[in-house]
């Protein structure tokens, strides 16, 4: 591309990210998708990895929660790529949702730039190139997945692409490394991303070894390994932790991933405005994988013009076609999970696998595949509008791609105030933070994501978390703790050396409001009030009960002070 080029497909994909994603970046520091457990957690995980970035690198996996647990970060997707995006923001502004909103417009941004990049390379055609990466960028797959922050990390996907197609076009040692580089990328991105970019240039390097018959140079292979090795070096560094995870026991089993299948029916699904008549119809769905009509119908366009005598204007270079109708059909086939047999292949034979959980998430490569061959049908139609002097009849589906990728205004829900106990917590001295009600049974767990978001404006360590892996031994105290303030919970609390305590009044069933405001005369000889306030209370510990054997009935806290 030339510099003009270039300027305006960033100019242009910036516009678009604002303008398809609105209103977030009117809401930048005060708003997010923080109504649901995923969302919290999003922010809470990009903020901490741009705070351990900037001020401890060395221990960025000691995330706050579950303290003293090491390497919490890792018990999740770490979203390191995402945290090192958020680095400016945090540093300028110190705000968790002003970090998180500006990575959420940058992997937005990012994703239509690659995705223009690798079709312009493969086609020939801006037009082309635009329409693909509006229709991938701006998929029904990411729509529904806002608050999934490693989800919205898309731009892996076509870079690892791009560099396939360098790489197989001249094999060298440059582009290995570049083909590595990118594979790594991905995967520290979003681990299922990671895992798709092996796949996809695994398979790639084996399609196009044959179909070019570069199999026949030896160094193809070796260059080709070498590119895994790359990758490999790169990632093994942070994949560690996840090892030392895997090796306690944390693991998905196919049975874990059946739940998290598709059928056909998700192949139908999008929240996009002009898609959404289709829902009534196709019943229930587990996930949105709709790849758009226009991206089907422009696929179909392309594949039909290849099959008349006369060529198209813009064509696919040989075997480019068979490669991604092969890389899309082997996805829905993983998507349909263990019952498809694919998925199942896939979980027993490649390292990391037993780490995923959703088969259906295959289905973005689908939409991927799809994308890339339509925007090959369409820039052949557009230049046959363009031939006559009507190429606003182009500019015009460009115009309807871009309606047609929109959700309409996203849900973007007000943060929650800050209470003066986080705020007062902020200049205390360092210590362990135990937050009640601790919140035990399955349903309620994610609730502890709220304490983790209130965590961002202070960064000490929290007893309470929540992730995907919950270490036994947190999940062992978690009856104790929800049962506060019985003895048994102040034993759990000695164990970790809390220092302090938050009450949140406002968060507590009035079961539980009653039993603690009428123990609080005894508590207040445990601890030090910091701040009361109605929606919650700050309190130092200043001594322990001590455990002895009681009579029937009798009172745990009334004479059992110690040091």
């Amino acid at each position: 591309m030339h510099r003009k080029e270039a300027f305006a497909v960033v100019l242009v994909s910036a516009v678009l990210a604002i303008g398809l994603t609105w209103p977030i970046a009117a809401r930048m520091n005060r708003g997010g998708r923080v109504d649901s457990g995923d969302g919290r957690y999003s922010v809470w995980n990009v903020a901490w990895v741009a705070h351990a970035l900037t001020t401890n690198p060395w221990h960025l996996y000691d995330a706050n929660i579950f303290d003293p647990h090491p390497n919490a970060l890792a018990f999740s997707e770490a979203n390191l790529v995402a945290g090192v995006m958020a680095v400016p923001a945090w540093l300028a502004t110190k705000n968790p949702y002003t970090a998180t909103n500006s990575v959420i417009l940058m992997s937005f941004m990012l994703s239509a730039i690659c995705t223009y990049v690798l079709v312009r390379r493969l086609t020939g055609s801006a037009v082309g190139a635009a329409f693909s990466a509006i229709a991938f960028a701006y998929c029904p797959f990411v729509y529904a997945h806002i608050p999934h922050m490693q989800l919205l990390m898309t731009f892996g996907l076509p870079l690892v692409l791009l560099r396939l197609h360098v790489f197989v076009d001249a094999p060298s040692v440059k582009h290995a490394v570049r083909l590595g580089a990118s594979m790594a990328l991905a995967g520290l991105a979003c681990g299922y991303y990671g895992v798709f970019a092996g796949l996809m240039a695994g398979l790639g390097a084996l399609w196009f070894g044959i179909t070019r018959k570069l199999y026949r140079d030896p160094y193809y292979w070796i260059y080709g390994a070498g590119a895994a090795v790359v990758a490999l070096v790169i990632i093994a560094p942070f994949y560690a932790p996840y090892l030392e995870i895997q090796r306690s026991g944390f693991g998905r089993s196919l049975d874990d991933a059946s739940g998290y299948a598709v059928g056909w029916r998700a192949y139908l699904a999008s929240p996009i405005l002009l898609h959404r008549w289709m829902l009534p119809l196709i019943g229930t769905w587990r996930d949105v994988l709709f790849p758009g009509f226009l991206s089907i119908g422009f696929a179909i366009v392309y594949m039909l013009q290849r099959s008349t005598r006369q060529p198209p204007l813009h064509v696919l270079a040989p075997g480019v076609l068979g490669f991604y109708l092969l890389l899309g059909g082997l996805a829905m086939w993983a998507s349909f999970g263990p019952a498809g047999g694919l998925y199942t292949v896939l979980h027993e034979t490649m390292p990391f696998f037993s780490m995923l959980r959703a088969p259906a998430r295959f289905g973005l490569l689908v939409t991927l595949a799809l994308a890339i061959i339509a925007g090959a049908g369409f820039s052949n139609f557009g230049a046959f509008f363009a031939d006559r002097r009507r190429g606003w009849v182009a500019a015009g589906i460009v115009m309807a791609t871009m309606a047609r990728s929109t959700a309409g205004p996203l849900k973007v829900v007000d943060a929650p105030p800050l209470p003066v106990a986080h705020q007062r917590l902020a200049g205390l001295p360092r210590g362990p933070v135990a937050e009640f009600p601790y919140f035990a049974i399955a349903p309620d767990r994610h609730r502890h994501t709220e304490y983790m978001l209130f965590s961002t404006f202070h960064w000490k360590p929290l007893i309470n978390g929540y992730s995907d892996h919950i270490p036994g031994e947190a999940f062992a105290e978690m009856a104790p703790l929800s049962s506060f303030p019985s003895i048994e919970a102040w034993e759990v609390l000695h164990a970790h050396r809390a220092r302090y305590i938050v009450l949140h009044w406002n968060r507590f069933t009035p079961e539980e409001h009653e039993r603690i405001t009428a123990a609080m005369p005894r508590l207040r000889r445990l601890m030090r009030a910091i701040v009361e306030q109605p929606d919650a209370s700050l309190f130092e510990v200043v001594r322990w009960p001590r455990r002895a054997t009681l009579p029937d009935g009798g009172d745990p806290f009334e004479p059992l002070f110690g040091g």
